[in-house]
């Protein structure tokens, strides 16, 4: 970078300006982000990444106090060539933050990471902040502003602090600070989405320190081939069922974290999304299918529901899913064809079922078993990864199927499929919503929380 004081007053005057224009209090969250960063006293000659550059702003404001050892990455190429252009950075990488290692970026590599409104439901998902903690040194700090959570509408976001806290008790981070925040002015604002509700400028800031040598063991090397082909090879039509039972059985203890960390997978998410759409009232009677240790099952406890059950037929994966005390009722049993499972006709409101339909495990077949304990009105959704036809031809013929059952009357296909990115590893994913038909339950009538 070789610019000037004067340039640096100049770019700071026309880039003010350029976020104003953006609205929605934009200015507000840079300045916060700024004020803390400050407040921190970092050394000067900290190595920083300004994730989401954007406009440039914030590293116009760290040059105006003396720091110069800044990156930019942004994914939009034409934001890169601007600030390039601007000479506004010391190196410019042109990528998004998608997935362990999408950053292309060497582990270990920064002081601060740092990053005003990058995680937004159309921006950074807070599932990928396992990247943003990869590059960032032992005791460097990662800081950010964005939206309030809630107003994101997204599951991924309203279980953010959560997630967060997860990893603090694994001893992977601290949180050093949390908190909403709002303009000097305290400014009214209308919101420009659906819900037209009004607020203060502001939103959520973060500050957490990544603890050393605390980093789950394939942070530093990506998705394993070892890991890519295990989840492969188990999900195929010839797989035994006790092969299938003993691999979950070993996998359990790590299952979360090569899961949803390495394997960046999210089908939990959607179906939670899917569910918390229908507003149903919080009395209503849950079964998560292929419940695995409650990944699921914890996103729709969390919203208030208590009358989950979960069902697996891997007995340690069951096992941690009890520790967590997610479920009322832990039932161990395999889903096959009609009648397989240990349960009464017409007992659950919904079925919820995240990864279970794959080769090996759940064929198009079972979808009538599950419409057996299924209550007359109630839903089935699930989410499967994208492509199964290509391990088992079963698949192929997943919504012919369904659509024989709507013919038959049995059930309704209310959504889907509807497909989705990055259901597990690089695998996109498909939606469905199904309701057994019947006269609307009286779990459906009322809808009040």
């Amino acid at each position: 970078m070789g610019l000037t004081y004067d340039d640096i007053q100049k770019l700071l005057v026309t880039k003010k300006e350029e976020v104003i224009q953006q609205g929605n209090g934009e200015l507000c969250k840079v300045q916060k982000l700024v004020d803390e960063f400050f407040q921190m006293k970092v050394p000067h000659g900290a190595e920083i990444l300004d994730v989401a550059s954007g406009s440039g702003i914030l590293s116009c404001m760290l040059q105006n106090k003396g720091y110069y050892n800044i990156d930019a990455l942004d994914e939009d190429i034409d934001v890169i060539n601007d600030l390039k252009q601007l000479d506004m950075y010391r190196n410019y990488v042109h990528r998004g933050v998608k997935g362990l290692r999408s950053t292309g970026l060497e582990a270990q590599v920064y002081d601060v990471v740092i990053t005003a409104g990058g995680f937004a439901q159309d921006a950074i998902n807070p599932l990928d902040i396992s990247e943003l903690l990869r590059i960032l040194r032992t005791e460097g700090h990662l800081l950010w502003t964005m939206r309030a959570a809630e107003d994101e509408h997204s599951t991924e976001f309203g279980l953010l602090h959560a997630n967060l806290r997860s990893l603090e008790r694994a001893g992977r981070i601290a949180i050093m600070k949390h908190e909403q925040f709002y303009d000097s002015a305290g400014q009214e604002w209308k919101t420009t989405d659906k819900t037209g509700s009004t607020g203060k400028h502001g939103g959520e800031f973060y500050l957490i320190k990544r603890l050393p040598g605390q980093l789950p063991y394939f942070a530093e090397s990506g998705v394993s081939g070892e890991l890519k082909n295990q989840i492969t090879n188990i999900l195929r039509d010839n797989t035994e069922p006790e092969n299938r039972i003993r691999f979950y059985d070993e996998w359990s203890d790590k299952y979360e974290e090569d899961l949803v960390l390495v394997g960046n997978y999210s089908g939990h998410t959607k179906c939670a999304e899917a569910f918390m759409s229908l507003n149903l009232n919080r009395s209503v009677n849950i079964l998560d299918l292929a419940c695995g240790t409650g990944l699921l099952g914890g996103e729709i406890i969390r919203n208030g529901y208590v009358n989950i059950d979960g069902l697996d037929a891997s007995m340690q994966m069951l096992g941690q899913a009890k520790k967590k005390g997610i479920f009322k009722e832990y039932i161990y049993a395999a889903l096959n064809g009609l009648g397989s499972l240990p349960l009464a006709d017409d007992l659950y409101d919904i079925v919820l079922c995240s990864n279970g339909f794959a080769p090996g495990q759940f064929y198009p077949e079972a979808v009538e078993e599950i419409l057996r304990i299924l209550k007359p009105g109630g839903y089935l959704i699930f989410t499967i990864r994208d492509g199964l036809e290509e391990a088992s031809p079963r698949f192929a013929t997943f919504d012919n199927h369904l659509r024989d059952l709507e013919k038959t009357e049995k059930c309704e296909v209310t959504l889907g499929p509807i497909k989705f990115e990055n259901f597990v590893l690089d695998h996109p994913g498909i939606f469905y919503m199904i309701r057994k038909n019947a006269h609307v339950h009286r779990a459906y009538e009322d809808t009040q929380p």
